[in-house]
């Protein structure tokens, strides 16, 4: 079958060739979930091929070895598989599909021209120490190119396009963003940057029924696929969903091979039972179902923004079948809202540098722009004036008033009556913001004010920076007087 690029596509091979043509031996290529990096690698191996050259494709994992070989056969390529006792192992083919795994384990094929890297910000020793060498052209490929230390390995980036783009372009689904519940990670213990498992998971339990409710509020009969902490915590969503009347299955590294693949093809038929599966990580990168439509964030990431933009990208292929697909992500997280600033930032330009590695000086933490979360409908969204998923106009905010940098409370003598209720709306918002009852509100109402709100309950609207910031200020306060008792 021939092998033919979109526009851009065909852009970012001629940069890739002009690069070559420089001397520039080791390119990262970032190409967003959906852009066809495969395709794009494929289009190369296949031009090394016809040269007569050699090429060598690295999965990043075994599993993924015969859909690569899959790809290759489709665009009647020629090829072999390094891999003990795999049928396709021949060694006389000039393109080679091995995994890196397997690399590590036994020398190297010989006089290799190209080398292409899947999953390339999955820094693997064995792959690393080969391509620094810089004896032939090494191309990686990337959705996510934020590892510490790629700079090291890769000389050039070469951006695709970016994500939002394709969703302008129709290439990408459109999504919409709701957040209802959400478990409380203040004071969770924190290792190599990220909440431990056993607190995360402790801290997510009670908040399943949300889930279940939530999807079966927004996305009912929709297919869709769960991240949850562990295997644990990933058995209980099945439960309940089950419970519920919800077909799903667990994919997990406890799932056998022959029972993946059945789970998988009934998941990607749209007529098939299955609505959802429901994983740790094994679904997070490299699995592509069109049919999904839901995508459910159950797992707390408190800096993991590679995985929080490939878990996001799960949802968003198109599905040929259903012209007017919109992906719909609950995030019962709070993911969206933490890596809001640099998710949205990656979707719209891209990537154009790599971290080299080395430690960098303390910048002034810049501050970051905050979605808004609508208070009727729980969607996530760029700050405006109104719901898009619901239409609900946001209340127009007061000013809190402060001196000298520093809140003051309000007495009866120095606030208006629109005043109090404006802050005790705010209170509001943050306490059904973070899952508290509305007594929050109002112990935080008297604590700032000095006597109890004594009029009728106003609607909640978002809250001001300062406001925010003394909340905080209080929980921390609060944390710091319950260690020392």
């Amino acid at each position: 079958m021939s092998l033919s690029l979109h526009d851009y596509q065909a852009t970012a091979v001629e940069e890739l060739r002009e690069n070559i043509r420089a001397g520039v031996k080791n390119q990262l290529l970032v190409a967003p979930t959906g852009s066809g990096k495969t395709i794009i690698a494929t289009y190369l191996i296949d031009a090394c091929f016809n040269k007569k050259k050699r090429a060598l494709f690295i999965c990043d994992r075994i599993q993924l070895i015969d859909q690569t070989s899959a790809v290759l056969d489709h665009y009647d390529i020629p090829h072999g598989v390094i891999q003990a006792s795999h049928w396709r192992r021949q060694h006389h083919q000039r393109v080679q599909v091995a995994s890196a795994q397997t690399l590590a384990r036994r020398n190297w094929p010989d006089d290799i021209d190209l080398i292409v890297v899947d999953e390339a910000h999955t820094v693997i020793g064995s792959v690393v120490n080969k391509i620094v060498e810089r004896k032939c052209d090494t191309i990686g490929l990337t959705a996510t190119p934020f590892a510490r230390g790629l700079g090291k390995y890769y000389d050039r980036v070469v951006s695709v396009t970016t994500t939002n783009k394709l969703i302008t372009d129709k290439f990408l689904a459109p999504y919409r963003i709701f957040s209802a519940s959400e478990p409380d990670m203040s004071g969770a213990k924190v290792v190599a940057g990220e909440w431990t498992e056993a607190v995360a998971a402790e801290r997510a339990m009670p908040i399943i029924g949300d889930v279940v409710a939530e999807y079966l509020r927004h996305c009912d009969g929709k297919k869709f696929i769960a991240f949850g902490v562990n295997v644990a915590h990933c058995e209980e969503m099945q439960r309940q969903f089950m419970a519920a009347g919800v077909q799903c299955a667990l994919y997990t590294y406890l799932t056998g091979d022959e029972e993946r693949s059945a789970m998988v093809r009934d998941f990607k038929d749209a007529n098939g039972y299955l609505k959802g599966l429901i994983s740790v990580a094994a679904l997070a990168k490299g699995f592509d179902a069109p049919t999904v439509e839901c995508i459910i964030m159950a797992r707390p990431l408190k800096n993991s923004l590679a995985e929080h933009i490939q878990i996001f990208g799960r949802g968003l292929r198109t599905d040929p079948a259903n012209a007017d697909k919109q992906c719909t992500i609950l995030d019962h997280a709070g993911n969206c809202a933490r890596l809001w600033e640099p998710t949205m930032e990656f979707f719209e330009n891209g990537a154009t540098e790599l971290d080299d590695g080395k430690k960098k000086p303390k910048k002034a933490k810049k501050k970051e722009r905050e979605p808004m979360k609508c208070t009727k409908c729980h969607h996530v969204h760029q700050p405006r004036p109104s719901c898009p998923a619901c239409g609900f106009e946001y209340p127009r905010r007061n000013t809190i008033r402060h001196e000298a940098g520093e809140l003051t409370a309000l007495s009866g003598s120095e606030a208006s009556s629109p005043e109090r209720r404006s802050l005790y709306a705010q209170l509001l918002w943050i306490a059904r913001d973070r899952g508290y009852a509305s007594g929050w509100a109002a112990h935080k109402y008297k604590e700032r004010t000095g006597g109890w709100p004594n009029f009728v309950m106003p609607e909640p609207e978002p809250p001001s920076a300062d406001l925010l910031g003394w909340v905080r200020s209080r929980m921390i306060a609060w944390a710091k007087q319950r260690k020392s008792a």
